[in-house]
């Protein structure tokens, strides 16, 4: 290799070799063929299975899937584009051809590094902040649970916005390509959530830019930016087309979309129009002081449950102790220790952990703050800001139920501690452009020491707080009263048991949530300790460097070492050699049990309700079954309201009209799950003998609490145009079901007088066609979520088919936009090597 290229090579070939190590050695497990056992994972292919067994049937994945929820579009959890010809495909390099999770890592230490080579800072520096924003805490944390999609849209947005910065930096072509490929990069990886995110992020660094151009008045420089940036961004949205455009419309029908019209025990001020309740929605808001994990990990505990306790913990002795005294066994004791919990922040929910992205970032991101002079510090700290108040979610409801309410699109999204992705970026980048500052900066040693005095104070102030927090707090969580009471509830039902027991439920728990308090000092206390000697180590290496006691290529080095001392540990509290399995232990949970077994020995088509598991969030049933329930973050709202109304109050009349064949519930004698058939249920499809219309949805929600379903029907008025017949008694009519194909179903009707049909599935307006003897006919939303038709006297082949036209559309817009993208991917790489060229020619020449 040419020695001259080899020298512009190798600080990079370094940079790579560093990640790539890292990351490998981080994940090392995926190299023995071990995978994570992720909980969200393995729902997504209890969710997936069906449409997978169709595709290798078919060859193709159904855009309609049977197997939860009663039916839901396929195309919300796997599809498939018809042509598949984007420069997406280019995933794989940027991954480095790795195995999961290493390849995670690996894509945000690159992703980053290439921000940081465009905002010009040195390998090692650059390499700080790589490694600072792939291994903060909360990456380690998404691979664990199994939010694989938003680790990678994490990875790829410091590209994006590296793109843009191109172009501010009149580097039109590689800016504009740069902007194009990692804007279709970011869009494949499925995460909308963390896109918006992205241009959040981006629309700060617009404005800051928009205003530097505006007070140079530099105008040209300006507008070619935005309109190259633009132009890219939407060129990467539209090659995406085939997800965006079915995926938009199906949304107005979500829980995301707003579509409930309920107001049934609803508080005017929760609900959202065209959006998803403010309620569920600012779950998992960020605690404004919670906010301080950053700096400190145990800040707040940690993680939900009892697993960072300890073997040594005070609340599991204390349980285990007074669990003996009262004559409870060691299995009882192990159920109620799942009360304990070492997280004592206020997310109701819980928290898989904390957001952490280390002390030495926190130091150098305050020297940023006063250190940094160009005009990238003014945006980034905006960003930061902006995400931070977006995170604290209903902690600042003033402004953040105002932006839910006006911000586009804002209210589709939940879980407002998401946000915190986006400080993670500004976090790390500001604190490598400090770092930058510090070490390769023009000011001299006392001018230095002047702009770090008040760093200094700020870090300082950050300190007392971290140590003030742990004499001032009682380490009580919001929620501990009610664990504490739910523990005591379970203890009086144990020990009533037992005539002769003394155990007061009462001392029983306050011993526990005593011992509960202490475990979470002690796990405070433990991490104040090391986040003030990475704060010392990190305030020695500043002090070094302004003394010039250590060169800034070695000062680089050991901040970037002593930041993998900090963040790695951490990183394996939460993704850890316990977390990975063998392929064949991962799929276990898979695997069918005595009661499934005995439901396969059906054929027929029919539904199934697991009661063995949560049917709201749980999809192992529909790996093996059309499962009245299923795991989805997005269900369609007018099943949510099913649930919420009616079968989750275990309305037996809407399990029969679902077709729910079989109930699985546990074996009294065994206590393994058994199938139970359900002689009430009505099949797939029947004739009612009356129409009876209501005013509106809460009329028709409240007709379902003593529906007879074989009887009457009930059809909102806005539907009645629909029904252009009135059913007529006729004791030998019948329709029948004679097959079901996801996308298309088929039935067969007999009757000498006019019918109204109820079909078991749900009502989805976009896609569906009903045909009569081949002729549509329009389909009636009855019974608040189901399908009917109007049937006129006599013999009738009748088709459902689904074929929605935004899946068409995509598919062809897609094609044309990636064959686009690749022209233009291509055509400005040619473009750039032929100048390159030129000035290699002209430099001989000169």
């Amino acid at each position: 290799m040419n020695k001259h290229i080899w020298q512009k090579v190798q600080p990079h070939a370094i940079a790579i070799a560093i990640f790539l190590l890292v990351s490998v050695f981080y994940c090392l497990p995926v190299l023995k063929g071990l995978v994570v056992n992720q909980h969200d994972v393995i729902g997504w292919k209890g969710m997936a299975q069906q449409s997978m067994e169709v595709k290798e049937k078919t060859g193709h994945y159904p855009l309609w899937t049977n197997s939860l929820f009663g039916g839901m579009p396929a195309y919300a959890i796997a599809m498939e584009s018809k042509y598949n010809i984007t420069i997406a495909s280019l995933d794989y390099i940027f991954r480095f051809f790795l195995p999961s999770p290493a390849s995670l890592f690996f894509l945000s230490c690159i992703c980053f590094y290439i921000l940081c080579m465009v905002l010009r800072t040195r390998t090692w520096v650059a390499i700080f902040g790589s490694l600072a924003y792939a291994f903060a805490s909360y990456n380690a944390i998404l691979v664990a649970v199994g939010h694989t999609t938003k680790f990678a849209s994490m990875g790829y947005a410091p590209a994006v916005i590296a793109g843009f910065i191109l172009l501010t930096q009149h580097k039109y072509i590689w800016g504009f390509i740069s902007v194009l490929l990692f804007s279709t990069l970011l869009f494949y990886q499925s995460h909308i959530q963390i896109v918006y995110y992205t241009l959040i992020t981006l629309f700060c660094c617009a404005a800051a830019f928009s205003i530097k151009c505006i007070k140079e008045k530099d105008w040209k420089h300006l507008i070619t930016t935005g309109s190259l940036g633009i132009i890219a961004a939407l060129i990467s949205a539209a090659s995406y087309a085939v997800v965006l455009l079915p995926t938009n419309e199906y949304a107005k029908e979500t829980m995301r979309g707003g579509r409930s019209e309920l107001t049934l025990g609803k508080k005017k001020e929760e609900k959202t129009i065209g959006g998803l309740d403010k309620e569920y929605a600012f779950r998992w808001s960020y605690g404004i002081d919670e906010t301080m994990t950053i700096a400190l990990p145990a800040y707040k505990g940690g993680s939900s449950g009892p697993s960072e306790l300890g073997e040594n913990s005070k609340a599991a002795e204390s349980l285990f102790d007074n669990s003996r005294q009262a004559g409870l066994s060691e299995q009882y004791a192990q159920y109620l220790s799942n009360f304990l919990s070492s997280y004592w922040g206020p997310q109701a929910s819980g928290t898989s952990g904390p957001v952490y992205f280390g002390v030495l970032v926190i130091l150098l991101f305050i020297v940023g703050l006063f250190l940094v002079k160009s005009w990238h510090r003014g945006w980034i700290a905006a960003a930061s800001l902006f995400g931070l108040i977006l995170a604290w979610g209903s902690n600042v409801s003033s402004i953040n139920y105002f932006l839910f309410d006006h911000l586009p699109y804002y209210n589709k999204f939940r879980a407002p501690s998401i946000a915190m992705v986006i400080p993670q970026l500004t976090f790390a980048l500001l604190a490598t452009l400090g770092l930058q500052s510090l070490l390769y900066g023009n000011l001299n040693p006392q001018d230095l020491w002047k702009k770090l005095k008040p760093a200094a104070i700020v870090a300082g102030l950050v300190v007392l707080v971290l140590i003030g927090t742990y004499f001032t707090s009682d380490f009580k969580s919001p929620g501990d009263k009610e664990r504490k009471e739910q523990m005591a509830g379970i203890i009086t039902q144990m020990t009533g048991q037992q005539p002769n027991s003394q155990v007061n439920p009462a001392v029983f728990t306050a011993s526990v949530f005593k011992g509960l308090s202490e475990d979470r000092k002690h796990l405070y206390g433990s991490d104040l300790i090391r986040s003030l000697l990475f704060f010392i180590l990190g305030g020695a290496l500043v002090f070094l460097t302004v003394k010039r006691k250590l060169a800034p290529l070695y000062s680089s080095i050991a901040f970037a070492l002593l930041l993998l001392i900090d963040l790695l540990p951490v990183d394996l509290r939460y993704l850890n050699n316990k977390n990975y399995v063998s392929k064949d232990e991962y799929e276990e949970v898979f695997t069918p049990n005595r009661a499934d077994l005995q439901i396969k020995q059906d054929t027929g088509y029919f539904r199934v309700f697991d009661r063995d598991h949560d049917f709201k969030d749980d999809s192992r049933s529909a790996y093996h079954h059309n499962s009245v329930g299923g795991y989805s973050p997005a269900k369609l709202g007018l099943y949510q309201d099913l649930i919420e109304y009616q079968l989750g109050k275990g309305n037996m009349q809407l399990f029969n009209m679902l077709n729910t064949k079989y109930f699985i519930i546990p074996n009294q004698n065994d206590q393994q799950p058994m199938a139970l058939p359900n002689s009430d249920n009505i099949g797939a499809c029947w004739f009612v003998k009356n129409i009876s219309y209501v005013n509106n949805a809460n009329e028709e929600m409240t007709a379902l609490d003593s529906i007879k379903p074989r009887d009457t029907v009930y059809i909102d008025k806005r539907e009645q145009s629909k029904v252009t017949v009135t059913p007529q008694p006729d004791s030998s009519a019948f329709i029948r079901l004679i097959r079901n194909q996801n996308d298309l179903i088929n039935y067969e009707s007999q009757s000498t007088t006019n019918q109204f049909a109820i079909f078991s599935e749900i009502y989805y307006p976009y896609g569906w066609k009903a045909f009569v003897d081949g002729k549509e006919q329009p389909i009636v939303r009855v019974n608040y979520a189901f399908r009917g038709l109007a049937l006129a006297a006599g013999n009738h082949k009748i088709e459902f088919r689904f074929d929605p036209q935004t899946k068409k559309t995509g598919d062809l817009l897609s094609l044309v936009i990636g064959i686009v993208s690749w022209i233009l991917l291509i055509g400005g790489l040619l473009l750039l090597w032929k100048n390159y060229r030129k000035k290699q020619l002209a430099t001989v020449k000169a």
